[in-house]
């Protein structure tokens, strides 16, 4: 108890430096934890599932071309259950998933419900290993119509009814009867869904391309039985789906399958890959300069402190004792800044849930509190060992002089490593602000402003051309069309040589006549399809720079014949090459057919004010289409999504770089108060030998620059080296070169340096004798 009443007393003598290292210490902990355990959270996807070993995902892999494309998650509708019906002494369980199938919302009476669903097969639950709570989904799900819901949308939806047996709507267009329940489902899983409809495959053969022939569309899973080899399967799974696939498809492309287990699926990601190693060297560059900086500020008090220790040893305390005092002094700050990090999480905790993306709770759940155990107990090591042991060290005879071991020894490495880290997180910072708004203000190839879209099914011609009259009849709307949405992407079409043989993919559209000139596109050659005259629809295609450019059809691009889907098209346009789904990828081959009908997916031109406007039209739609299910919404909203990751990482980068920037002044402006007190004598005495104020500032100055110009170079070369790992995933890059770095560093250098000059300016021109009578 006598030792932690000395601890105490000697928080309350230093309370300045000591809130210094609690608003230090509670940053740092705050922004390390929150991405270490947004990296824990992202690499235990997948992994809720029982023995998660054994889950295994289907991949599919098709060569087109003697060219092997990269594999896919999605996979011709058979391929999962001949699996498991070649392969019974390894298979336990396998199941075909659907997402596109019910990507539209449920009803119970008026009341909509947008939750996630997935259409699925009769072994869905069996092969994914997850808790049904009633129902029979081996036998209920074989039927179609059918669904199941989790614990929370059946009591969102009947409260504490039954669900068994409600019936409820799928989009206005079919119903579903419930026939069970299950267990909700986490977060961190690709399989997050609130309801399960039935997938047989009698009916998506029916409604879809269910068949080896293509269509493929679907996400399955199939789980081994213990002890079985993955490996082993793997390496015949390539002649299983030779032996079931048609002959003709065999003549024009190459098509195989493998499995990998699912819980890599996530993580696998390259934009996960990215991501996780960036938030883990910006966590644990945070971290290390926050338990650096108390260190350093701890260090720094030596010369004040070693009088004190130097009379506890005369009192008897050894130096375990003193080395244990330290520790406890260590830990009730880091106490401390724990009730700072507790209270910033709360307190700010929309941000931290948009930077963690996800909920906070999930981050800090059972399975991984060793997150913020672990991080708090590195920083007590890092923290309170070094010093620690530099004060047990301390010799009784401090008592009777001035303690002037190791002036530097520690202080300068420690330095270096934070100046070097403030750097490093200051280019990255940067670099993804200015990327980001390079990709969300750089041309696309087309336009979305003042543009609304929606999808609109219409069923027949009448309705079509009255929808279309209707939406142009509108006041503030100035212009619409029909076609594919760039942003989201396009199906695909195979495009053959003159012999039948695949040449590549490339991505298929049907457009209205309008649609380039609304969409804000450059037809280069030509025209657009026509819709008067042709015999069939497909009769006239228009395409883009890159489809030309792969075809080697030089200038003389209209005129020439394409083969796609077994017909010989003729192009009449050429359009400039454009971004498909953002600047993650180089633009794909494009082929554009006319549109005959009004419908799909819609675009409407908007007066301003446009805010305004949308609201008038979302709610004209609804009126006029009581019986369906639709949802416009802003074409810029949906493009700023698409960076939606980027503006996350960027705005967790912002606060990464002002967090550091404050724990390293922190630590900077102890060292240097401590180093003019130390030099206190010194300075003195050169000021009476002649030397000026300025003189005086240079000197110090000049000593932190030997320290603070190689770190800041090595920071800045390690963001450099870090951001072309990042920006690999973009198609384009913002064109800054090494002058971006060469300006973060004079920056940070110019910060440093300021900061220094502010805190000895008072020394540097106070009277000498001041400090020679201190003394």
């Amino acid at each position: 108890m006598k030792q932690l009443h000395y601890v105490i007393q000697t928080l309350l003598h230093s309370k300045g430096s000591n809130l210094l290292k609690v608003v230090s210490l509670g940053l740092g902990l705050t922004m390390s934890i929150l991405l270490f355990a947004r990296v824990a959270f992202e690499q235990s996807y997948d992994t809720c599932f029982p023995d998660t070993d054994r889950l295994y995902q289907v991949w599919s892999q098709f060569t087109v071309k003697g060219e092997k494309l990269d594999w896919q998650e999605m996979n011709c509708g058979p391929v999962a259950g001949a699996i498991l019906e070649s392969f019974p002494e390894q298979v336990e369980s396998a199941t075909c998933t659907a997402h596109w199938l019910v990507s539209n919302p449920l009803y119970y009476g008026n009341t909509r419900f947008d939750d996630k669903k997935i259409a699925a097969d009769s072994l869905f639950f069996r092969t994914m290993g997850i808790e049904v709570l009633s129902g029979n989904p081996v036998q209920d799900l074989q039927q179609p119509n059918v669904v199941y819901l989790s614990e929370t949308l059946a009591r969102k939806m009947f409260g504490t009814e039954d669900p068994i047996g409600k019936v409820i709507s799928y989009n206005h267009e079919r119903d579903l009867t419930v026939r069970g329940t299950y267990a909700d489902l986490p977060d961190n899983t690709t399989l997050k869904a609130e309801g399960i409809v039935s997938l047989p495959p009698s009916w998506a053969a029916e409604v879809s391309n269910y068949s080896w022939s293509g269509g493929d569309s679907y996400f399955q899973y199939i789980r081994l039985k213990p002890g079985a080899d993955a490996e082993a399967l793997n390496s015949r799974l390539g002649a299983m789906v030779d032996k079931y696939r048609p002959s003709e498809d065999k003549k024009v492309y190459g098509y195989t399958a493998k499995i990998a287990p699912l819980r890599d699926t996530y993580r696998g990601y390259e934009d996960m890959k990215r991501s996780a190693v960036i938030l883990t060297v910006m966590g644990f560059a945070i971290l290390f300069i926050a338990a650096l900086n108390y260190a350093l500020i701890s260090i720094s008090s030596l010369s004040r402190r070693a009088k004190a220790v130097g009379v506890q040893k005369c009192s008897g305390a050894s130096s375990a004792g003193i080395f244990g005092m330290f520790l406890a002094e260590t830990a009730l700050i880091i106490g401390l800044a724990l009730v700072v990090m507790v209270f910033l999480l709360f307190a700010f905790q929309d941000f931290v849930e948009d930077t963690a993306a996800t909920r906070l709770a999930n981050l800090f759940t059972g399975n991984r509190l060793w997150v913020p155990v672990g991080t708090v107990l590195l920083l007590f090591l890092i923290g309170g060992v070094l010093p620690g042991q530099l004060f047990a060290r301390i010799p009784v005879t401090q008592v009777f002089r001035r303690y002037t071991e190791g002036k530097k020894g520690w202080k300068r490495p420690l330095l270096f490593v934070q100046f070097a880290g403030v750097a490093f997180i200051c280019g990255v910072m940067w670099m993804v602000t200015v990327q980001y708004d390079y990709v969300t203000s750089k041309d696309m190839g087309f336009s979305t402003e003042r543009v609304a879209t929606g999808y609109i099914p219409f069923t027949t011609a009448e309705e079509s051309e009255g929808a279309e009259h209707f939406f142009r009849s509108l006041p503030y709307v100035e212009d619409v069309t029909a076609g594919g949405d760039p942003l989201m992407g396009y199906s695909g079409t195979m495009i053959n040589d003159e012999g039948g043989n695949s040449l590549f993919s490339a991505r298929f559209d049907q457009i209205r006549p309008n649609y380039a000139d609304f969409m804000g596109m450059t037809l280069l050659k030509g025209r657009m399809p026509r819709l008067e005259g042709l015999e069939h629809w497909y009769d006239e295609v228009v395409v883009n720079e890159t489809l030309a450019r792969m075809m080697h059809w030089g200038d003389d691009v209209v005129g020439c014949m394409v083969n796609t889907m077994g017909v010989n098209v003729k192009v009449v346009g050429l359009l400039k090459d454009f971004q498909m789904g953002g600047f993650y990828e180089q633009p794909a081959p494009y082929i554009g057919f006319a549109k005959t009908s009004f419908g799909g997916n819609l675009f409407f031109k908007l007066k301003e004010p446009f805010g305004d406007n949308l609201l008038k039209l979302q709610q004209a739609t609804v009126n006029a289409y009581p019986d369906k299910t639709i949802d416009i919404y802003s074409m810029q909203s949906e493009a700023d999504r698409l960076y939606n990751p980027v503006r996350v990482l960027r705005n967790a980068m912002m606060v990464a770089a002002l967090v550091m920037f404050l724990v390293m002044l922190m630590g900077l402006l102890g060292y240097t108060a401590d180093e003019v007190q130390r030099r206190s004598k010194e300075i003195a005495i050169r000021k009476v030998n002649g030397a000026e104020a300025a003189g005086i500032l240079e000197l110090l100055g000049r000593d932190i620059l030997w320290v603070a110009v190689p770190a800041v170079l090595l920071g800045v070369c390690a963001s450099a080296y870090v951001n072309g790992l990042w920006l690999d995933m973009f198609s384009v890059a913002v064109p800054s070169g090494w002058a971006m770095y060469v300006l973060v560093a004079i920056v940070n250098l110019l910060v440093i340096l300021g900061c220094v000059l502010w805190r000895t300016w008072h020394i540097a021109n106070e009277n000498p004798v001041v400090s020679l009578k201190s003394e």
